[in-house]
């Protein structure tokens, strides 16, 4: 329900943009008005017109930027200034420009010479280099088909440096005309677009005399309006040309988007990309440079042309042809389900293996044996695959990790007066064990770290040294600047891990606590839903495991199995060997799960 002032604020600004703008083509555009709703609470900028009016043939958008009203007038009749033509099928035909005057303003002329740009380039393209008021312009011109001093619209720009424009009557089609040389060859199959009507030129001068190449300019720019590094909805309307110049894109099999590099010339290439087929689109990288007319000036014109036919396909984040899995596709065919490594330990194997690729969580109360439980696997893939590890474990400084690793591996305990205590050769032949296959990540002299630093540590661990392995070791001691949800702090951290396995051919061990620590004499199992802070825990692992300490064994539940070949839920029970940190088999493997479902 709209409010008495709501409804006040919109009748007065539309009262006042139809006594203020007579509404026909000439008006055709944007506009800036005081503000009614507003004026009269303002104590600073009293001259300022912070009402935007954007009025085209069929409806008129407004927008204060001072108060936020905004609204949209869809017009009863069409906004067409008539003249005393008629066209073929009886109705007036909208109002064109004619220019009495084209002759050349040769300060407009030595302007562009300023800019890389020469006058034969500028004719070919259609442009009118004027004087208008005693300035220097140039004039953008939309010729009407079959004419050649009738213009559907035109946009000035000032030639003397400053970023002023206007327009006579608006336009909805891309700018520029192209005129081929019969005499080059032309780069066919091809359309390149530009953010600006100089950058179109840029660019056709440095194919001058080379070959022809179609090249066009948006008529409006890049959006003003950019919300969250995408263009706001209220912005949608100012793409109209790319319907109106369907054809031109049907043709094209490869369009290079040639926006400048900034935010706006992103958001732009993102939004182009997006509604013409991101699979056919392609960005120019202008080497540092801000636009094409920006690097024609820096450099010349071969550099620019180079830069824009080797344009870069804009990303299609990871999409592939099956072509692009033809071998492992045959593979699948020939050897079956794909299975990961061995565990190690028989009943494990029953239960779940190893698999690169993968996002493992680990969870369970603490003290229950997680972390050793894992120790366990990973000493086990290490000895018989030569698999190596990257350990991010806050609660374990990395000497007396290493001690629980040798006594894994050894079998034996490694402080004195526990026997039999292993030798010093055995300590030697762990510590060059450990050397070989294992790798620690130390935060405690600098904090705790973010997602962001851990994987990047990761990233050069398997760059390096060729990591196979990795974990982290516990969740609660990332730290996280997110300022929304923790939920969604959780899930978007998830995601990041994930990827990262997915990238690099990883494994990840990633453990995390329940909820709330178990009350004495009501210890129950949890599983990934139990898990601090979101249900991504259990949503997005691609293994779930829960380690279980009882009165007299320890139980490897799997709560979550994304992929039948390589897991199944269910649950097995271990011996644990407090004196040498092992897990040993204790009997085989028990199904939890109702496969009749």
């Amino acid at each position: 329900m709209l409010s008495q002032e709501q409804k006040r604020n919109w009748s007065d600004v539309e009262t006042t943009i139809y006594s203020e703008i007579s509404i026909n083509s000439k008006s055709y555009g944007q506009h800036k008005l005081f503000c009614p709703a507003c004026r009269h609470t303002r104590t600073k900028n009293k001259k300022n017109k912070p009402l935007s009016v954007n009025i085209d043939g069929s409806k008129i958008i407004y927008h204060c930027h001072h108060c936020g009203v905004e609204g949209l007038i869809n017009t009863e009749r069409k906004i067409v200034a008539m003249t005393k033509n008629t066209n073929g099928n009886g109705t007036a035909s909208p109002k064109t420009v004619k220019i009495a005057d084209q002759k050349t303003s040769g300060r407009s002329e030595e302007w562009l010479l300023s800019r890389g740009i020469s006058l034969e380039t500028a004719e070919r393209a259609g442009c009118l280099l004027l004087e208008k008021n005693n300035k220097p312009v140039i004039g953008f011109t939309f010729p009407v088909e079959g004419s050649s001093d009738e213009y559907e619209a035109v946009k000035y720009r000032s030639a003397n440096g400053s970023k002023d424009f206007w327009w006579e009557n608006n336009a909805t089609k891309l700018w520029g005309r192209q005129v081929h040389n019969d005499s080059l060859e032309t780069i066919s199959d091809t359309i390149v677009i530009t953010e600006g009507e100089l950058d179109c030129l840029a660019i056709l001068e440095s194919f001058k005399g080379v070959a022809n190449i179609e090249v066009f300019s948006v008529p409006n720019g890049a959006p003003s309006k950019i919300t969250d590094h995408k263009i706001d909805p209220s912005e949608d309307g100012r793409f109209k040309y790319v319907w109106e110049e369907r054809e031109k894109f049907e043709k094209a099999k490869r369009i290079i988007l040639a926006t400048d590099s900034d935010t706006a010339g992103d958001v732009l290439a993102d939004e182009l990309s997006r509604r013409l087929n991101k699979a056919r689109c392609y960005r120019v990288d202008y080497k540092g440079n801000k636009d094409a007319n920006d690097l024609l000036l820096n450099t010349d014109a071969e550099t620019l042309r180079k830069q824009v036919l080797n344009a870069v396909p804009i990303p299609l984040h990871g999409l592939n042809n099956i072509e692009h899995y033809a071998e492992e596709f045959q593979s699948l065919y020939d050897l079956g389900k794909p299975r990961g490594v061995s565990t190690g330990i028989q009943s494990i194997d029953n239960l779940f293996t190893l698999q690169t690729g993968y996002l493992n969580i680990v969870t369970g109360y603490p003290g229950d044996g997680k972390s050793a439980f894992i120790d366990q696997l990973i000493v086990n893939v290490g000895k018989t695959y030569g698999w190596k590890t990257c350990y991010c474990s806050f609660e374990k400084p990395p000497s007396l990790h290493a001690v629980q690793l040798a006594q894994v591996l050894t079998g034996k305990p490694f402080f004195e007066g526990q026997n039999p205590r292993m030798t010093q050769e055995e300590k030697d032949y762990s510590q060059d064990w450990i050397n070989e296959h294992i790798l620690f990540q130390d935060y405690s002299d600098s904090g705790m770290p973010t997602i962001e630093a851990i994987l990047d540590k990761n990233a050069s661990a398997v760059m390096r040294y060729g990591v196979r392995i990795i974990v982290i070791d516990p969740f609660n001691f990332i730290h996280s600047d997110y300022r929304g949800l923790e939920s969604d702090m959780v899930s978007n951290m998830l995601t990041k891990v994930q990827l990262f396995c997915k990238q690099h051919d990883v494994v990840c061990f990633f453990v995390a606590h329940p909820t709330k620590p178990a009350e004495r004499g009501k210890k129950s199992v949890v599983t990934g839903v139990d898990i601090a802070k979101s249900m991504a825990w259990f949503s997005k692992a691609d293994l779930g495991l829960t380690v279980y300490r009882g009165e007299s064994n320890v139980e490897v539940h799997c709560w979550k199995a994304r992929w039948g070949w390589q897991a199944r839920v269910g649950k097995t029970s271990l011996t644990f060997n407090p004196v040498n940190g092992r897990y040993e088999e204790e009997q085989e493997v028990e199904d939890d799960f109702d496969w009749d479902i």
